[in-house]
């Protein structure tokens, strides 16, 4: 068999032998690509200078064909040499996919498994976080981005929440455990994402949430040294802000609240005169807060640099990134480097050693007054009529109304007020080696250990704020102060397999076997001092009254695991994965368990049945069951604290000289949490895959949940113990299809897909308790996680009729313009028996689109992301019915409210606390449909490279959340749940102009 490989083969000679050789795009030999005659099977292969030699007749026309390349067809002609380049492959089929301690081709996929090729699905998207990129391009996977503060990152969900606690995946980047934030994009080969227990109970108890696997680029295999630059710069905006009311019908909504709850008006008709013609702006203006806090044009820029090459038997990638990004909000700045190098190299005799380094080093700067939810909420609760400077130049903090002494000028506290400085540093190094004693027979140790110090200082200034007079306002801080806290992370990972691969006859076989060792420390410490000196003193040794703190926390994970995989002919597939993990975290009877998976494929295009059947390029149907375990739950909650005291209570008297307490209860039987998943899908290939269908259907279902239930007040513990009591459920299906086609010679090519998801999230188990995260919010059972709670509005009081027909709070008068609430119960009285589920945040339907088109060096992509059917909780923050004395402002929907004069307004009156209830009024329909990412490119052909020297020349624009299709009109829709005050920071949307050069 080496012979024939060596020197090629071939069967039933014809009249003349045709020679070549075959390369890819950047002219490197092909060993082992197959060339065959159309319509026979006579062949060859090429040898490892990827030359072949093969006897052919004038008419014949002869097949190339390589994993990971285009096939190619050509006609024999009058040809006695053919040499041959093949493309890289766009089939998205014939892919080799990275999975759990390996590769396989997806087409021998038995699992769930999403990828995406950043260089190829997602072009040059400006990302600050790479997080970012998975956004509505893998079918199952959700990512909601907390907002566009620099630095800031997103929430991710795979499948479903399916736990009451931390439903975080694991990500693992090129093996080692991290963060897609401490990788830059150009750096990715390529990221898969396993979604159900057969693909990722390989990983065992880090792998309930689903896993992330990041595999960084290689150095190249040829001995030039490769230069590729990619840079880009641009500026950013919000995707939206709210527009507030203008000063003047601020007053009339402030003084028309302030009646009807009672107290006496504001502001007098001259007031609102004064601030209408705009005579006297400094003491009644017209500020809006939004705009004057955020900027348009925020400038940002971002600069990848990378070397590779192969050096003797050595090849390296090493890179460097640097990103500078301004805030659209005053005052926040985020600035982050990274750097990396990849080595490989081929010792002899079997043996390969390689390295990874790689680090980030981060630093952002913002305010450090969030104790009254920061500069977002000031932003509404700020009165308009207060200027951003008084007319001396200093800030502005009252207006002329004696009322209004105390607005906390948002760009102030933004930009002047205090400052808080973040700071990280992470490192990681992760050397391996490998080691093949025989064919098919590999060895692998590979060791990381990654190292995060962060630092983070808030410095709080003290000041004294003016009128416009230059009179004292109640806008003071006496007492400043300065707070460091520092965080310490180390990681330590081990990780010994054995992988054994034989082919023979019609039976492929793959055996995996490997232990893992796993180590976590965390330190954290903060001190905290008042009354320095001097604001300009930034060192925690200049202040006084020290406060310090600290923790130290460990857990150690020690795993054995091992997987089987058969494959006959290409047409019949079963894997089998097994591990068993023992953890710290849990007591010794309870520390091990073990997870199992099995699942199964059948690649029914294989069959001889359907050899004719030309239209099906593929076919595959999938099916697999598997269990995951959870440990994300805090460090040894089986373990019991004591807690000092100051003093107790003891016969009468008062013991003054404190001691131990028990104020969090241990539970020393706690087990692993269990995900249970099972579920059968399909892959079809249609036309040589220019039509391609993934469809699945799956089931996560997660028991043993650990939950804190109530206990009797009178054990005096404040907080009960964890039990395993919960139960959460995820079903749903996915649907992805993709079209790639080249229309005939023109040079015209397109693609265009989409991937929908439909999830249904239900808590099956808690023990008959509610578990209430917040006012608005609640885990009941039969219920989607975290679904709003509160009363069912029906509509508002306009008639007479109303107040007679619908029962109110009790206790209670309504009045006409109210918000009428549904009697649940049906007694006639609204009260806290009547409160119902009122809202989901979790998206029934999650979905991507993506189109491309290329034609004669231009590009074109277009990608689309949206959530269908989820609700946000949007109360406070500017959409408020006034019932509070303050300074807060309405959006312009609130000019459309119930007076006498306009009884069918579609807002309650205003000033009625019951208004303000928890209610379906305040819930809001979040879907939305956003154009994510657009992008026009141009490729300089080969003979302006060739002049310029240089390999590739590519110039492009791009520009992200350009468009926005939603009904939430004031903010964006896209936000966490928890966020219900409509102070989320905003998105983004920019504007970017880049090249990427490689020499």
């Amino acid at each position: 068999m080496l012979s024939l490989f060596l020197t090629g083969f071939h069967v039933n000679a014809q009249d003349r032998i045709l020679s070549g050789e075959v390369k890819d795009e950047t002219g490197l030999a092909l060993p082992g690509v197959n060339i065959k005659i159309k319509g026979t099977n006579t062949g060859t292969i090429t040898n490892f200078e990827g030359k072949f030699k093969l006897a052919v007749d004038e008419n014949e026309v002869v097949i190339f064909s390589f994993m990971g390349f285009e096939q190619q067809e050509i006609e024999v002609g009058t040809k006695d040499v053919l040499n041959v380049v093949l493309k890289e492959s766009t089939e998205l089929l014939s892919e080799i996919v990275v999975v759990g301690y390996g590769t396989q081709k997806k087409e021998n996929l038995t699992g769930a498994v999403g990828v995406v090729t950043p260089d190829k699905d997602v072009g040059n998207q400006a990302v600050t976080n790479t997080e970012s990129l998975l956004q509505g391009r893998i079918a199952g996977v959700q990512l909601t981005q907390s907002g566009g503060k620099p630095g800031a990152g997103a929430e991710i969900t795979i499948r479903g929440n399916g736990t009451l606690n931390d439903s975080s995946p694991l990500v693992l980047i090129d093996g080692v455990p991290g963060s897609m934030q401490d990788i830059l994009p150009s750096d990715i080969e390529s990221i898969s994402v396993l979604k159900d227990a057969a693909s990722a109970s390989i990983y065992g108890t880090r792998a309930a949430n689903g896993v992330i696997l990041v595999t960084t680029k290689s150095g190249e295999a040829t001995e030039k040294i490769k230069v590729n630059y990619n840079g880009y710069a641009g500026l950013q905006k919000a995707t939206v802000l709210p527009d507030f009311l203008d000063s003047w019908d601020y007053m009339t909504l402030k003084n028309e609240a302030n009646m009807n709850a009672g107290r006496t008006p504001i502001y007098s008709d001259e007031e609102i005169a004064i601030a209408r013609d705009g005579s006297d702006p400094y003491r009644y203006g017209n500020t809006d807060w939004a705009d004057e806090t955020f900027k348009d044009g925020a400038f940002f820029m971002n600069h990848q640099l990378s070397l590779s090459q192969k050096v003797g038997k050595t090849q390296y990638l090493a890179s460097l990134g640097y990103l500078d990004q301004r805030g659209i909000m005053y005052g926040t700045s985020a600035e982050r480097i990274n750097y990396r190098i990849n080595l490989k190299s081929d010792l002899g005799k079997g043996f390969k050693f390689g390295t990874n380094f790689f680090g980030a080093i981060k630093k952002s700067e913002e305010s450090a007054d969030t104790d009254d939810q920061g500069v977002m909420r000031l932003i509404a609760n700020s009165s308009p009529l207060v200027p951003v400077f008084n007319q001396d130049g200093s800030w502005g903090s009252a207006s002329g109304n004696p009322y209004e002494i105390n607005t906390k000028n948002p760009v102030f506290y933004a930009t002047e007020a205090s400052r808080q400085y973040n700071n990280s540093n992470k490192m990681t190094i992760n050397p391996y080696l490998e080691f093949n004693p025989v064919k098919g027979l590999t060895f692998k140790t590979n060791f990381s250990y990654s190292f995060t110090q962060g630092f983070n200082k808030a410095h709080k200034y003290n000041f004294q704020l003016t009128d416009n007079d230059g009179n004292d306002s109640d806008i003071i801080r006496v007492q400043n102060s300065l707070q460091d806290i520092g965080n310490t992370y180390e990681t330590i990972q081990w990780e010994n397999t054995a992988n054994y691969n034989k082919k023979f006859g019609k039976h492929n076989i793959n055996l995996l076997a490997g232990t893992t060792m796993n180590s976590y420390a965390h330190k954290w410490t903060r001190v905290r001092v008042t009354d320095l000196p001097s604001n300009d003193l930034t060192e925690i040794g200049s202040g006084t009254n020290p406060i310090v703190a600290g923790t130290f926390n460990e857990s150690r994970l020690l795993s054995l695991f091992g997987r089987f995989q058969y494959n006959y002919d290409d047409r019949y597939l079963i894997e089998a994965n097994i591990r068993q993990d023992g953890s710290s975290k849990f007591p010794q009877d309870n520390r091990f368990a073990l997870f199992p998976a099995l699942s199964a494929g059948w690649i029914f295009s294989n069959e001889a049945f359907l050899s004719g059947a030309e239209f099906l390029s593929f076919g595959k149907f999938r099916a697999n069951w598997g269990q995951l375990g959870n440990d994300k739950i805090g460090y040894y909650p089986y373990s019991q604290t004591y807690t000092p005291t100051d003093g107790y209570p003891f016969d009468g008297s008062t013991i003054t000289n404190g001691g131990l307490a028990v104020t969090d209860l241990a539970n020393p039987d706690i087990k692993w949490e269990t995900t249970t998943s099972y579920g059968v899908g399909a892959d079809f290939g249609f036309w040589d895959d220019m039509l391609t269908v993934t469809a699945d259907y799956f089931v996560k279902d997660t028991d043993d949940i650990l939950l804190k239930l109530p206990i009797p007040g009178a054990t005096g513990v404040g907080t009960p113990a964890f039990q395993n009591a919960g139960r959460v459920k995820n079903t749903g299906w996915e649907l992805a299809v993709n079209h790639y086609n080249k229309v005939g010679n023109s040079g015209f090519e397109y693609n265009i897909g989409f991937n929908v998801t439909n999830i249904k999230n239900e808590i099956i188990d808690m023990q008959g308790e509610t578990q209430y995260i917040n006012n608005r919010q609640v885990n009941m059972e039969g219920q989607p996680i975290g679904s709003f709670y509160g009363y069912n509005n029906t509509g508002i009081y306009r008639t007479a009729e109303d107040l007679e027909k619908y029962p109110y709070i009790d206790g209670q008068t309504p009045q006409l313009g109210d918000l009428i609430y549904e009697d649940i119960n049906g007694d006639g009285v609204i009260d806290d028996q009547d409160r119902t589920i009122i809202g989901n945040p979790n998206p029934e339907y999650m979905y991507g689109i993506n189109i491309g088109m290329a034609y004669k060096g231009f590009d074109l992509k277009l990608f689309f992301q949206g959530v269908q059917n989820v609700d946000i909780y949007s109360s406070a923050t500017g959409h408020h019915s006034g019932s509070g004395n303050n300074l807060m402002n309405w959006t312009t929907d609130w000019m459309d409210r119930w007076t006498p004069e306009n009884p069918n307004a579609e807002f309650p009156r205003l000033g009625n606390v019951n208004n303000e209830q928890t209610s379906s009024f305040w819930v809001e329909d979040a879907s939305y449909l956003r154009l994510k990412n657009v992008e026009l490119g141009y490729n300089f052909n080969e003979n302006v490279c060739r002049k310029l020297k240089i390999q590739q020349l590519r110039i492009y624009a791009n520009s992200t959340n350009p468009l926005t299709w939603s009904q939430i009109d004031h903010w964006d829709p896209e936000r966490y749940a928890r966020q219900s005050r409509n102070e989320a920071y905003p998105q983004t949307t920019t504007l970017t102009f880049g090249t990427n050069i490689i020499f």
